[in-house]
Formats: C-alpha cells, sequence, structure tokens
C-alpha cells in the first residue's frame, strides 16, 4: 500500500483487501478445526496491519495533497515533495523529542517510520498541518469504531502466543462480559454481547465505514 495522489485509490485498496480477508475467513464454522483456528489467527494479524497501512498512508497522502474522493484537493500548512518528507513531518508531530534528538531529519526512510494505529495520531497530525480534510476525519473518528483499540489485543496474541498476551485476551474477554470462550480464536468469532454481532465482522464493517467516511 502507497501514498497515493486521489485518496479513492487507497479506499479502494482498503476495501480490496478487506473482502479478500472475508474470503479467507469464509467457511470458518463450529466446531473449529486447525484450518480454521490458522484462518483466523492470520486475518486478525492482517487486519492490524491494515490499519497501520492504511492509517500511515492516509495521513502522508493527506499532507502531500492529495485528493479527496469528492474530488478537492487537500491543502495543508506544509507542503512536502515525497513520502520520505511526508513521514519526517509525522514524526515530529508524533513523537517530537524523538524527532528533536535525531537530528530533525527532513526525510526519513519507510523502514523509520512512525507506526501507528489510533486514527486519533492522525488526527494529531493533521490538526498540527491544518490539513483541510481534517473535518472529513472528524466525521469517520465520530463512529467511535471499537477496531483500533480492540483488534491489536488478539493481534500481539496471534502474533506472540505468550502467557501475558494470553492473560491480556482473557482480560478483553472480561471487560467486554464475553464469558465461556475456549481459545482466543472462539473469541474472535463471538457474538458481542447486547449485538451478536461476530467480533471479527463488527471489525470488517468499522474499518470499511472508518476509510470510506475519512477519504
Amino acid at each position: 500500500m502507497q501514498s497515493v495522489s486521489d485518496l479513492s485509490k487507497l479506499r479502494a485498496a482498503i476495501m480490496g483487501r478487506v473482502a479478500d480477508l472475508r474470503h479467507v475467513v469464509q467457511p470458518v464454522a463450529a466446531p473449529l478445526g486447525s484450518e480454521d483456528r490458522r484462518a483466523i489467527s492470520y486475518v486478525t494479524i492482517e487486519l492490524d496491519n491494515l490499519i497501520i497501512g492504511g492509517l500511515r498512508q492516509y495521513t502522508k497522502s493527506s499532507l502531500l495533497g492529495s485528493r479527496t474522493c469528492s474530488g478537492q484537493r487537500i491543502t495543508a500548512s506544509v507542503k512536502p515533495k515525497s513520502t520520505e518528507e511526508a513521514a519526517a513531518l509525522i514524526y515530529a508531530s508524533l513523537n517530537p523529542a524523538g524527532y528533536n534528538k535525531n537530528g530533525k531529519p527532513l526525510a526519513i526512510k519507510e523502514k523509520d517510520e512512525v507506526t501507528f494505529r489510533d486514527p486519533k495520531r492522525t488526527e494529531k497530525v493533521m490538526t498540527d498541518y491544518s490539513a483541510s480534510n481534517l473535518p472529513n476525519l472528524a466525521v469517520a473518528l465520530s463512529l467511535n469504531a471499537q477496531v483500533f483499540g480492540e483488534l491489536k489485543t488478539l493481534r500481539h496474541f496471534f502474533a506472540h502466543r505468550a502467557q501475558n498476551t494470553f492473560e491480556a485476551v482473557q482480560k478483553f474477554a472480561v471487560d467486554r462480559a464475553i464469558v465461556g470462550f475456549e481459545t482466543p480464536e472462539h473469541l474472535v468469532v463471538r457474538g458481542r454481547p447486547g449485538t451478536g454481532v461476530k467480533l471479527l465482522d463488527g471489525w470488517f464493517a468499522e474499518i470499511e465505514n472508518f476509510f470510506d467516511l475519512a477519504t
């Protein structure tokens, strides 16, 4: 996923990736077999990667003056000439102490970019640089999508499968009054109390809705 001159391309890429991941878990059904558990684990990790990549490219594209899906050119108080310069501006906004300590670089390679999965971090960058599409992001944030706070807990378990990451999953379930799940894989496809919507299905929808409104 790359920074784009038209946010409709970014939106299409994100929607396409969500559709692909939905397809991976479409055959999953109880009782969960080994292939089902692997699919759930893979999709959870990839959804987290999608959020990180999507927010990173959305933020850089906005600073680079991309067009919104309505065709309006985004303006900002800064005018980076490359994705590397945009990344440096993001670094300066989100970690000013680290930015200053590292000599205030004018450009940052992709492998050294700040990693974040909270869209409020994007909001801070766009506020600092007066990005004109900030109202679009504000509308997306008003959804109060739970995926940005929830997904990382399950992702960390599936990526590391350690005692502390399992305990974090247990706390996650207790905090949401979800009981009786056998494994974290079962938890991901459990219905959320009060709605019955599977956690994974809700995450898919929230990612789609958020980026649809933000772009």
